[in-house]
């Protein structure tokens, strides 16, 4: 039997545990100390994926590596009355979370930010949004507002944007070139995020919904976060990995097969290694 309370109270010390990371300026972080990072691919509720991701970081083992997750939320496990259960994965973030503060960085997807600022995404006709509500009401009958509402607190938190000494920028998409101009990263460093910033031509949600992989974008992008290396999520890709440009490394881990990338934190990355730091989970 689940205990709803000790559930809730993890989902708002995790939320605590992120504002707190010292290295972070609104939605942008900045690991300056970490040996090296695992980044794993959009999971939208795969705990077995998740739980292979975990195994692999085996961050007690291996003290100065960090882990990030990215796009837990709308999957398509569900419970027996059809509801989205991918509440649990994000339960289970939380708690790693706790154990490692400062090791472990849940990353903000398009589908999170649709989640806590209720503008409907759907699927086969489906909202994702009502299914995740509902699964949240199926788990947690007699605390689904609190619940809703301490994951809507801590979306608000995630961060956007990673950046790293060696010039790895982790991120969940890039804008597209039409938005790129206006693209703004300084706006991803206030918080609270304005309404602005999450509705189309805002500076978060160009991030979070761009598709345009082309080498000319990705350097634009680049360019504009100062960085040399894109690691990004947001599109399928059956095989767990794809290599779109020299410069990026896109990854999934909700369909047949885990995608992740395996970064050095800090040391520099020569362009013939890097498409080499990305794998598959086992």
């Amino acid at each position: 039997m689940i205990d709803a309370s000790k559930v809730l109270y993890t989902i708002e010390k995790a939320t605590q545990a992120t504002q707190k990371y010292p290295y972070r300026q609104g939605r942008v972080l900045r690991i300056p100390d970490a040996s090296d990072i695992l980044v794993v691919g959009d999971l939208h509720g795969r705990m077995d994926l998740f739980k292979k991701a975990v195994q692999l970081a085996d961050l007690k083992a291996n003290p100065g590596r960090h882990l990030v997750i990215q796009e837990l939320m709308h999957g398509t496990q569900t419970y027996e009355d059809g509801s989205d259960n991918s509440h649990l994965t994000v339960d289970m973030v939380a708690l790693l979370k706790c154990q490692f503060p400062l090791r472990v960085h849940y990353l903000i997807g398009n589908h999170e930010l649709s989640q806590a600022t209720n503008r409907r995404v759907s699927k086969n006709g489906k909202d994702l949004n009502q299914l995740f509500d509902m699964g949240v009401a199926f788990a947690y009958p007699e605390h689904t507002d609190q619940f809703l509402e301490a994951y809507r607190k801590l979306v608000e938190e995630l961060p956007a944007l990673i950046l790293l000494p060696n010039g790895v920028t982790i991120s969940h998409s890039l804008p597209d070139s039409t938005k790129m101009d206006s693209f703004d990263v300084r706006k991803l460093e206030v918080l609270p995020t304005t309404n602005e910033e999450t509705t189309p031509g805002g500076s978060l949600h160009s991030l979070l919904w761009g598709r345009d992989t082309s080498e000319h974008n990705a350097h634009a992008f680049l360019e504009k976060v100062r960085g040399k290396w894109l690691i990004t999520g947001h599109i399928p890709v059956f095989q767990g990995v794809d290599f779109p440009n020299p410069r990026q490394i896109v990854l999934d881990a909700h369909l047949d097969v885990g995608g992740y990338a395996l970064i050095p934190g800090q040391r520099e990355i020569s362009p013939g290694e890097f498409h080499g730091l990305a794998g598959v989970l086992q």
